[in-house]
């Protein structure tokens, strides 16, 4: 028997909060099965069709694109990222559709030419079925879209290409209602959530970050970012939507402070600060992925600033961190694996000699440990000369 519309809307909504929460362990299982259930869900959307199916199916997909880009399945995750930019569109969403546009963004930064090629074939799909081309006076045809690269070094831009779209749709829809300030509670849809424009402006800095350019408009993006993410967070309900609004500021003070480190000063303090908040968030929300990423980026912090007296404390926290990666079933490296050395802690007495002279650890290449994001762990100095020396930034170990 044919379900009707309400209790297709039902189906969805309860297919995507169950996939959401198969997806907590982080792990591959985890969210292999949370993605299937995302398909699933997105298959419901289809079926009630319309602007609200289109809605449905666009946030879907995006959901889909996070879970197979975490996978490491790039090709699966620019599909899914290019059909929720197209779904977005027919459903005449702006948040939305910034919201297709930073999925299609976070796809391109890691699998550039896959997300050309998904987005080739979305727009000749686009034509064919003919998919209307504009909303609220925007220019969303083929031609006012993001010209798809085809060299080398265009190909490494796209990622900024869609943020920077993103961006433009957020600043055009609060221009265009006269600011945030002269919003009408009725009038609010016509500018996308504090939530989207704050993922969408901290995508942007994470590309101009990767690219190596505009420092200072790179670091003013996140920080518009986290400034959003209080913002949410003041107004939040209580209950789940005060635990989410939590955990993505966590998420973007991590980013931030994993950023602001790569610069060094005068921003290394207000890096700590940031990670040192959302570690905070992260252990007070019980959230173990959150906490073992921020704990990876304070290591990172303490070794690229090279303080002795952080050096010791970057110990305790490589301690904590490793016990959370053996709850994660995950036996964490004692030694590093390019010199075979173990990783060694400092010696007593040097953080207080070089705090108390105002000076910085010694530059023994294996008195800092670097993790990377997939939790493997090295000398500083070994990963250093392995990426000179071998010119590929990929793990040693798991080559990811």
């Amino acid at each position: 028997m044919p379900m009707d519309a309400a209790n297709l809307v039902l189906c969805y909504d309860v297919l995507i909060a169950a996939a959401s929460e198969a997806q907590m362990p982080n792990t591959r299982i985890a969210l292999l099965t949370a993605a299937k259930t995302y398909r699933r869900a997105a298959s419901v959307a289809d079926l009630i069709g319309g602007a609200e199916g289109a809605l449905r199916r666009a946030n879907a997909d995006q959901l889909i694109s996070s879970c197979m880009s975490r996978l490491g399945d790039m090709a699966a995750a620019a599909l899914a990222a290019s059909s929720s930019l197209r779904t977005a569109r027919v459903s005449g969403d702006r948040t939305m559709l910034v919201c297709g546009l930073i999925s299609c963004g976070a796809a391109a930064r890691f699998a550039p030419g896959e997300m050309a090629n998904a987005e080739r074939a979305s727009r000749e799909q686009e034509r064919i079925s003919g998919y209307p081309v504009s909303y609220g006076g925007l220019d969303l045809s083929h031609e006012g879209r993001i010209s798809l690269p085809t060299t080398p070094a265009a190909l490494s831009r796209l990622s900024l290409a869609y943020n920077e779209a993103a961006v433009a749709l957020c600043d055009a829809a609060i221009v265009a209602a006269g600011g945030r300030g002269s919003l009408a509670a009725n009038d609010k849809g016509s500018v996308p959530d504090a939530r989207c424009e704050a993922q969408a402006r901290g995508s942007l800095g994470l590309s101009l970050d990767d690219l190596g350019e505009e420092r200072q408009r790179c670091l003013k993006l996140l920080r518009q970012a986290v400034g959003l993410r209080r913002q949410v967070l003041r107004t939040a309900a209580p209950g789940q939507d005060t635990l989410s609004a939590q955990r993505m500021l966590a998420d973007q003070l991590c980013i931030m402070g994993a950023v602001g480190s790569h610069h060094l000063s005068p921003e290394l303090a207000e890096a700590d600060a940031c990670l040192r908040e959302a570690l905070a968030l992260g252990e007070n929300l019980g959230h173990v992925w959150l906490t073992v990423k921020t704990l990876r980026c304070l290591i990172n912090l303490f070794g690229e600033a090279g303080a002795a007296v952080g050096s010791a404390e970057a110990e305790g926290l490589r301690s904590r961190l490793n016990q959370l990666l053996i709850q994660m079933g995950r036996e964490p490296e004692t030694s590093c694996s390019i010199c075979l050395e173990p990783f060694a802690a400092p010696a007593d007495g040097a953080a207080e000699d070089a705090a108390g002279s105002g000076g910085s650890a010694p530059s023994d290449s294996r008195s800092c440990v670097r993790v990377l994001e997939c939790n493997h762990q090295f000398h500083s100095g070994c990963l250093l000369t392995w990426q000179r020396t071998i010119k590929n930034f990929a793990c040693p170990l798991c080559k990811k």
